[in-house]
């Protein structure tokens, strides 16, 4: 299922806050200052320079472990203005293009609350792929991402607990094929499951505690602010204990925005 929406063409829309971010920088800072800046968050977040600049809210995560306290008034605000100002602009170019709905793969081994995930999802215009273990999963999503130029599922929804192989088993596989694939977990046990998701994967990934219901579900799916928030965990949390991570995912996950 497609839609036609006019919407900025992505690419175009990236170069621009690119060449925002980086104007910015050189102005206050000059070319050299500018390469030892990009220099340190490519080594604290281990991404190229080209996602950094295209991506404002990973720029500004960073922005604040490199900057400090001076960051928001002094670099982010005045970029955050910049960026406004095109889009505001580009809505009134009308360039229509195609955007393919979201593809979600689901791996939960109750056959009855798949079908409703899945029959629930659909409505709402996604497109669902469902598996009954983590094996499976594992198995669906190396088929349907083989050959693929850009990532084939826009989310993948883990059930902790299934045969054969769990879904923190599943993810391990699947994040090493795609580190950057966005995984959901169901459990109905949310604080353990965070804890043996930090101690395997070192990773903070957003849970969702069983039961729930399926507008929650759709809500998480859809709320890229929450895995905002926890990249930016991912990307400072080296100088954290396990406890403090703990606390600040369960703040996420627990007052999303």
């Amino acid at each position: 299922m497609t839609d036609l929406r006019i919407i900025p063409s992505d690419k175009e829309y990236k170069n621009q806050i690119s060449d925002i971010i980086q104007g910015e920088l050189i102005d206050l800072y000059g070319a050299n200052g500018y390469k030892s800046i990009m220099q340190t968050m490519m080594r604290i977040s281990r991404k190229a320079e080209r996602e950094i600049i295209t991506n404002f809210e990973l720029f500004a995560g960073l922005s604040e472990g490199v900057f400090g306290k001076v960051s928001e008034s002094k670099i982010l605000e005045p970029i955050k203005m910049k960026i406004d100002i095109i889009g505001i602009e580009n809505i009134h170019q009308e360039e229509k293009i195609e955007i393919k709905s979201m593809r979600v793969l689901i791996a939960d081994d109750e056959i009855e609350i798949l079908s409703l995930y899945k029959e629930f999802l659909e409505s709402k215009g996604r497109e669902v792929i469902t598996a009954t273990d983590g094996r499976k999963c594992v198995d669906a999503y190396k088929r349907f991402n083989h050959n693929q130029s850009e990532n084939y599922f826009d989310v993948v929804i883990l059930d902790q607990k299934m045969p054969f192989m769990t879904g923190l088993q599943a993810a391990v596989e699947i994040l090493n094929i795609n580190p950057q694939q966005k995984i959901i977990f169901a459990s109905g046990y949310l604080e353990k499951t965070l804890l043996e998701v930090l101690t395997k994967l070192n990773k903070a990934i957003a849970v969702i505690e069983k039961p729930f219901s399926l507008d929650v579900l759709d809500y998480m799916i859809n709320n890229s602010e929450i895995f905002e928030r926890l990249e930016k965990i991912n990307i400072n949390q080296e100088e954290k204990d396990i406890t403090q991570k703990m606390s600040e995912i369960m703040t996420v996950l627990q007052n999303p925005i």
